[in-house]
């Protein structure tokens, strides 16, 4: 069922730190934190590693912002997802959600009859490109095009303006799509560090809406 703007705002307010949800930011590796109750192992652990307190604005327009900025330290690796927690440490029961790191392309996509035949996903100006890797996930009351595994991050590849395919290797062959379906796409640019670092997350770019929900 579809919400106004202002029901929209109700409920991501119900989200912030004011309401004991969303109140510590973490970092993820490379691997799909999941979205059951507990995130999945992958979590930045080791070194000076330590989940960030957030403040969130209200949220305005359907969507909420950090307010403050965020600086996270992790160890050597390589980082893809910010992850929700309501503590600043234990997963079971304190998980909330992740976001990819770095990344505002997102969007919807439908595999059809065609698209069975190509392997490709159809998306108007998808804004992706060869060599992308990109997340899918299921869209509420729909089916994922057969093939596709949720939550796994593919490569790229066959991008034109309005269609691309997926890899599961970086220039490799194409997956094979052998149902129709709809998922929603977000980019992920992972950050890798060869020793310890910082990610840092500006002022209003950690971003909530109801786009995945």
């Amino acid at each position: 069922m579809p919400f106004n703007i202002a029901a929209k705002n109700v409920m991501l307010d119900a989200l912030d730190e004011s309401a004991t949800q969303i109140t510590h930011i973490g970092a993820h590796t490379v691997t799909d934190p999941g979205t059951g109750a507990d995130a999945n192992s992958g979590e930045a652990t080791g070194g000076s590693y330590a989940r960030q307190a957030v403040t969130w604005a209200a949220a305005s327009g359907g969507q909420k912002s950090n307010s403050g900025a965020l600086s996270i330290p992790v160890p050597a690796g390589s980082y893809a997802f910010l992850t929700f927690w309501n503590a600043s440490t234990a997963n079971s029961g304190n998980y909330r959600g992740y976001a990819p790191i770095n990344s505002t392309v997102k969007g919807f996509g439908t595999v059809d009859t065609a698209g069975i035949t190509s392997d490709a996903i159809q998306s108007a100006g998808h804004g992706l490109a060869d060599g992308d890797r990109v997340m899918v996930f299921n869209v509420l009351g729909e089916s994922l095009p057969t093939g596709l595994t949720e939550g796994t991050i593919y490569y790229v590849v066959s991008a034109t303006t309005d269609t691309f395919d997926v890899s599961a290797t970086l220039g490799g062959s194409s997956v094979n799509v052998t149902g129709q379906g709809e998922l929603f796409f977000q980019k992920v640019i992972p950050e890798t560090f060869g020793a310890d670092g910082t990610i840092t997350v500006a002022i209003d770019a950690l971003v909530l809406d109801n786009t995945g929900i």
